[in-house]
């Protein structure tokens, strides 16, 4: 066994959270290390993904049915998430403790009302006159244990960490003790609603206006659901496209009436035919990490500097062509949180670099041309290592682009292009000084999980778990308690002081936070208000024609 899989395998639970909040597909077959290899520039050429740049007409449909696809190999319970293609229907069976619409902001059709007097105890009445696709009511023990199994479930369990009990009080009332105060924990609260002892049911009752009919072939209107007259649809047939090839056949011949597309990721597929484009926003943060305890960039000025570096313009126009949404912050430009005004302050701006490296020490100090630094009062040559995972395009492509800014200013950097499992070894062992990062954010903008500082026995073992920066600052953790912890008078500015202070610091440096496609045929479906958790938000306003 050699260094780096003996090293791997001390890190199972890294590397599956690691997978969880980062975004990344999972294993991978590895990639090639040498710098500037890796994905090449004609597989992200910008084009119209019908590639015909033409208007085209609506063509007839090939059913009178809407049929969305289905895995019949993944999990049809919703806490026991396998199959991200099932997860986007589930919301249409099930409902959840609370949902978080297109602004970040939660509501619920479940909790009639909420308190909590201090943020650590909170009490939720639910609405049971809510009746299960079987016709039983909804109860406040349901709820409850719903919620303590999403805290088992690897797909919820981030997002609950801040809960530390939740039971039934009665019948229609139950109550969540939290580890710390904590005023966004409804936001949290994003997850599914099944029936009290069902969680190794294949298919768990639900609260939502449809369920799954006996043969599990399409979802069938609950009869006398409390949306039932108001549902566009009486029936939404599955059917099994898992094929990318057959995926892409089956909508572009009308057989397939809605699907999702990452055009940032790596299962980006071009879809043709006579489509309408939409796009939802997501928590998936791409941003720069830098390694704390290299030589190069120890001091907050070189990793601010970096900052200076970064075209956020030219990677969400000509990169990501519109996929994105640019952030400064480490919150969606859609949240209440975010202060655009900050943001314009900080912008691409090479000479501001160039004067920051200086003032951090980055000079050439023996008049070859190429810049170094004092460690210890010994002159060391730069040789920044930049990684980054091949799992898209995008993000090679955006790597390569600062690895050319960085070597433009005498800073001597090598662009690393990982697959996988090097990439995990390289942020796990700390053999990087640079890298480019994605993670997925919860609704309340928790960076926690990247700065958590191990015990010392862990230090010393060199496990870090998600905090590759091997920081030992605090401070980020303590502002973030305190945002957490503040009234709606404060909220905004607590939550300001910990952003600013992950920037300011240079802790990491927030690119853009990715969008999705929802793609449906033209003409076919209108007023629908998708979201990432939910892709059929507000249903009941969505209109579906069938073309004849």
């Amino acid at each position: 066994m050699n260094k780096r899989s003996a090293f791997l395998r001390r890190l199972p639970a890294v590397a599956l959270t690691i997978s969880l909040l980062t975004g990344c597909a999972g294993p991978r077959a590895s990639g090639g290390q040498d710098p500037g290899g890796g994905v090449p520039e004609e597989q992200f050429s910008g084009q119209e993904l019908d590639g015909r740049g033409q208007t085209l007409s609506a063509p007839p449909a090939a059913d009178s049915v809407f049929t969305l696809n289905y895995d019949p190999e993944g999990s049809m319970n919703p806490i026991r998430v396998s199959s991200a293609t099932n997860y986007q229907f589930f919301s249409l069976i099930y409902d959840c403790v609370f949902t978080v619409d297109e602004d970040f902001t939660f509501s619920s059709d479940v909790i009639t009302e909420y308190h909590t007097d201090d943020f650590s105890w909170w009490v939720f009445t639910v609405d049971t006159s809510i009746c299960f696709s079987d016709g039983t009511p909804l109860t406040a023990k349901d709820v409850a244990y719903s919620i303590r199994m999403c805290q088992q479930s690897s797909y919820y369990a981030s997002r609950l960490r801040s809960i530390y009990g939740c039971s039934a009080v009665d019948e229609s009332t139950f109550a969540i003790s939290a580890s710390r105060p904590n005023s966004q924990l409804p936001a949290t609260l994003n997850v599914p609603i099944i029936k009290y002892g069902e969680l190794n049911e294949e298919f768990p009752a639900g609260t939502g206006p449809y369920r799954l009919n006996e043969d599990h072939t399409a979802l069938e209107r609950v009869p006398n659901g409390r949306h039932a007259a108001e549902l566009p649809l009486d029936t939404i047939y599955l059917h099994d496209y898992m094929d990318p090839t057959e995926r892409i056949t089956a909508f572009e011949e009308g057989r397939l009436d809605l699907v999702t597309n990452d055009p940032a990721g790596m299962y980006n597929l071009g879809y043709g035919g006579a489509k309408e484009t939409r796009y939802y926003d997501t928590t998936n943060l791409h941003y720069i990490g830098f390694n704390t305890r290299s030589n190069y960039f120890q001091t907050y000025l070189t990793r601010c500097a970096v900052s200076y570096l970064l075209d956020r313009d030219y990677l969400v126009k000509n990169l990501m062509h519109g996929s994105a949404d640019i952030a400064v912050l480490p919150c969606h430009p859609r949240s209440s949180l975010y202060d655009a005004g900050y943001a314009e302050s900080v912008r691409y701006d090479p000479e501001m670099a160039a004067r920051l490296f200086q003032e951090g020490g980055v000079e050439d100090l023996d008049d070859d041309g190429a810049l170094e630094v004092l460690v210890t009062g010994i002159v060391v040559e730069l040789r920044v290592k930049f990684v980054v995972n091949t799992d898209s395009a995008v993000k090679v492509l955006a790597a390569r682009r600062l690895t050319e800014e960085l070597n433009s200013l005498g800073i001597t950097t090598s662009l690393y292009e990982l697959g996988w499992e090097e990439y995990i070894y390289a942020l796990a062992s700390g053999d990087f000084d640079l890298y480019y990062g994605e993670m997925r954010l919860g609704p309340d903008w928790n960076l926690r999980p990247l700065f958590e500082v191990p015990n010392a026995a862990s230090q010393r073992e060199g496990l870090w778990g998600l905090n590759y920066a091997r920081t030992t600052d605090l401070r980020y953790g303590e502002l973030y308690n305190d945002y957490l912890a503040a009234d709606e008078t404060e909220r905004y500015d607590r939550f300001q002081e910990a952003a600013r202070y992950v920037v300011d610091s240079g802790l990491i440096l927030p690119l853009c936070f990715e969008r999705r496609e929802i793609l449906t045929h033209r003409d076919a479906v209108s007023g629908i208000h998708p979201t990432q958790y939910d892709l059929f938000n507000r249903f009941t306003e969505w209109n579906i024609s069938f073309q004849p």
